[in-house]
């Protein structure tokens, strides 16, 4: 019986130290321009996996992308990034922002996992991932990102010679461990693999979501429109 009892408790404590509170993700958008990088709350750090231009960081929208993540306690063994090289030039409106997304990291094939720790219990927090391929092969890969129990959609990497890739937002509630995981799982018509341009953290506590930010600045515009109207 006590054998069981401390089977049960270290069981416990083994998934209380593995736990992540459930991610709420947004779709999905297709890259475009420098007002992508969201850029309001705190900024807890970035990663340009295997980018040579930011060595110093580069600046995008106020955010700064360094090649050596400069995120607290971020583990990224779990997928075992290896230089990626550039995935051909993008096509933004931004200098800055271009070289931040042309050159990442990649991994295997099966899914793998993102971990971050010493997290503030009760704090929201966002993450952002980018991917991006330019090259053009042909074949259409996309991956998803799950923390939690919620699994984000299809993140386009654009290696179809539709465009530009894509970048997804996600948000949760520290839970008490402080700690929280993210399994990226890729896919493919032909071969997949795991790829990441760009990622940051931001604590957002007390800032409204961005599906909010969006909804409200609708608002506002139609207020004005009409506001416009009785005027006339």
């Amino acid at each position: 019986m006590k054998t069981a009892l401390l089977c049960v408790a270290v069981t416990g404590a083994l998934a209380a130290g593995a736990s992540a509170a459930d991610v709420t993700w947004q779709a999905p958008h297709t890259i475009t321009g420098p007002s992508d990088v969201y850029n309001l709350g705190t900024g807890k750090g970035t990663w340009a996996p295997y980018n040579f231009d930011a060595f110093s960081g580069i600046p995008v929208n106020g955010v700064s992308f360094n090649a050596f993540t400069d995120i607290a306690n971020f583990d990224n063994s779990g997928i075992g990034f290896v230089d990626g090289g550039a995935y051909f030039n993008a096509t933004t409106s931004d200098a800055n922002y271009n070289l931040v997304i042309r050159s990442g990291g990649y991994g295997g094939s099966n899914p793998g996992t993102l971990s971050l720790s010493g997290l503030t219990a009760g704090d929201t927090y966002l993450v952002q991932f980018w991917v991006n391929d330019g090259r053009n092969i042909g074949q259409t890969r996309w991956e998803t990102f799950t923390g939690g129990a919620n699994t984000s959609s299809g993140v386009y990497y654009g290696s179809d010679g539709s465009g530009l890739g894509q970048y997804v937002i996600g948000t949760f509630v520290a839970d008490g461990s402080g700690n929280q995981s993210f399994t990226v799982t890729p896919f493919a018509l032909d071969q997949s693999s795991i790829q990441l341009n760009a990622f940051q953290l931001r604590d957002v506590t007390g800032v409204p979501e961005p599906a909010t930010l969006a909804m409200l600045g609708v608002g506002l515009a139609a207020m004005g429109w009409a506001f416009r109207r009785k005027a006339v």
